[in-house]
Formats: structure tokens, C-alpha cells, sequence
């Protein structure tokens, strides 16, 4: 049973990380995702606590896919278990804490903490959260990504003004 709790584990974080991160047409997100590119997540732990659903990596976590990457201090999986002896379940939630950093080649995202709702399609970030594409940058308290709708907001949150820098194109 502890196998298959660990087994269930490592599929809901892996797939969880990789479809935290979808395309969208926002340019509050060019982070690409391949469902069909094998995922490794290392952790220096795994803890499976079977009773409440919960899967927790810790120190120094690593998801990868392709070229999307995903490192944190700690990430805990919370999934449902459809009958007790099942060896799969459905994600129900991700949770990065600590130096969260995505990235996919040139796009980047940092933040404290990362938070995605898989039903809702939403990831939510914070603690002095930075978006970088290319030369360009916005920094605030907390971003919230759509991914269904495509659309982002980036807030202050009464700690400071959101800041963007954007680099203009060079026309030669």
C-alpha cells in the first residue's frame, strides 16, 4: 500500500507540475507545456501522508518537462483517491513554497509561494512575485493567471506599486 501511496504521489506531483504551466495567448504567460515529454521531479524527501491525500517533496525540489522547469524549497500535492485501493487519483492541488522559480527558456517567473487550482485552471503566486520575458519585466505582491481564459493580473496588494519595464524592439 505504501508503494502505491508513493507511486500515486509522484504521478499527481508530476503531472501537476506540467499542467500548472499551459500556453496562453496573456503575456502574462509564454510558459509551454508538453504533456507528452517525460517528467522527473527530485526532491532530497518524499513524505505520503495516505490518510489526508497529500503528497510533500522537500529540499531542493526539481519538476521537469522538456524545457519547462519548476524549483522550490518545498511542494506538497493534495489528490483525491477514487477508491482505496486505487493506484491513481485526481490532483486536486499544487503548492510551491519557498524560492519558487519557473521558467521555459527566456521567460521566467519568482515568487515565495505558487499556488494552482487544477479544476479551476488558476495559478496563483506571491511574495514579491517578478515576471520576466525577454527584456521585459513586471514585479508586484501577487500574480493570477487564468489559464483557460488566457488573461493575468499582477497586484500590489497595499505593499507597493506594481513596476513594468519594457524594452523596445530594435529596428535596425
Amino acid at each position: 500500500m505504501l508503494f502505491s501511496s508513493i507511486r500515486l504521489a509522484l504521478v499527481a506531483a508530476a503531472l501537476a507540475a506540467g499542467g500548472a504551466i499551459a500556453q496562453t495567448a496573456s503575456p502574462f504567460g509564454g510558459f509551454k507545456h508538453d504533456s507528452t515529454a517525460p517528467i522527473e521531479i527530485t526532491s532530497d524527501s518524499l513524505e505520503v501522508q495516505q490518510a489526508n491525500n497529500l503528497a510533500i517533496f522537500a529540499g531542493s525540489v526539481v519538476a521537469g518537462q522538456g524545457t519547462l522547469r519548476l524549483t522550490a524549497d518545498r511542494v506538497a500535492v493534495t489528490y483525491t483517491q477514487e477508491k482505496a485501493d486505487s493506484e491513481t487519483g485526481a490532483i486536486r492541488n499544487m503548492r510551491a513554497d519557498g524560492n519558487v522559480f519557473l521558467s521555459n527558456g527566456a521567460e521566467t517567473a519568482t515568487g515565495s509561494w505558487a499556488e494552482y487550482d487544477v479544476a479551476g485552471g488558476v495559478v496563483r503566486m506571491g511574495g514579491a512575485v517578478v515576471l520576466t520575458q525577454g527584456g521585459n519585466a513586471i514585479s508586484g505582491e501577487s500574480l493570477t493567471i487564468d489559464l483557460n481564459s488566457g488573461t493575468g493580473r499582477i497586484d500590489g496588494q497595499g505593499k507597493g506599486r506594481v513596476k513594468s519595464v519594457f524594452t523596445p524592439s530594435q529596428n535596425n
